[in-house]
């Protein structure tokens, strides 16, 4: 009969067509890498934030109020940004991807391949969100939900981010508080270096909150839980502080520290 053709066309449909209104929050999810990537996303509306050499970032106009998600993402494409002004309020559709230029790193989500570009308004107000305040400061003691919050665990990555992709408890873990804020216009108060930088010109801080390990040098002492395995003491890793890096002509930048490895 040819209605057993019908159940084949359905999906091809599915996958062509845009999922359409999404929010920012709904790209980025509460997860690490997003549960639309590689979808194609339409009536996607933000608040152009900052803009880059490479893209511009945007902040959701309506922000779902879950700490978890955030409401902010970069939108990769040069001729897109170069036409983008600070203060635009813009809609448009794009694919939604994860991007890291090293297997050792951790996904940026991010658009890609904008179209149908609609300005709504310019001149808005870009207010940044201050870390430190209204309860939004970070962990200062477990770095991820793996491998009970340690940092030294498992070796040869027998576990990753990107592959358990765990839902972010921002307030336990460094990690996923620093991911909770992804694509965000920040500004840390009180900015302290716990290091000369490096020879990138990135540098190690923290801001003005709550901060563990303080060692007589200026900087942060991290322990790990090996260390206190049969002692009642807390691991202390120090998630509170975060890398400032100095950009480059071709940077992709991601609110919070670049993990040089994954979390094993």
């Amino acid at each position: 009969m040819k209605l057993l053709s019908v159940p084949v066309l359905v999906p091809l449909i599915h996958l062509f067509t845009a999922a359409s209104c999404v929010s920012i929050a709904e790209i980025n999810g509460n997860r690490f890498v997003s549960t639309l990537r590689d979808q194609r996303v339409s009536g996607v509306t933000g608040l152009v934030t900052a803009k880059g050499p490479d893209g511009f970032w945007l902040r959701s106009t309506i922000p779902d109020k879950d700490d978890s998600t955030s409401d902010s993402v970069y939108v990769f494409n040069r001729t897109a940004a170069t036409a983008r002004t600070v203060g635009d309020i813009v809609v448009l559709d794009a694919t939604v991807t994860e991007f890291r230029s090293s297997p050792d790193f951790l996904f940026l989500t991010e658009l890609t391949s904008p179209t149908n570009i609609t300005v709504v308004s310019t001149g808005n107000t870009v207010t940044p969100i201050v870390i430190g305040e209204k309860s939004l400061s970070p962990p200062t003691e477990e770095y991820s939900s793996l491998d009970n919050g340690d940092v030294f665990g498992v070796p040869n990555n027998v576990s990753q981010v990107s592959n358990t992709n765990p839902e972010l408890d921002e307030k336990k873990y460094g990690l996923d508080f620093w991911e909770s804020l992804a694509g965000e216009l920040v500004t840390v108060q009180g900015a302290r270096a716990l290091s000369k930088p490096n020879r990138f010109g990135d540098t190690w801080v923290v801001g003005d909150w709550k901060t563990t390990g303080e060692n007589s040098r200026g900087g942060l002492t991290m322990t790990d839980r090996g260390e206190h395995l049969f002692c009642s003491e807390k691991i202390i890793l120090n998630p509170e502080q975060m890398q400032i890096r100095r950009l480059s002509s071709s940077a992709r930048l991601s609110t919070g520290p670049e993990t040089p490895l994954e979390p094993t």
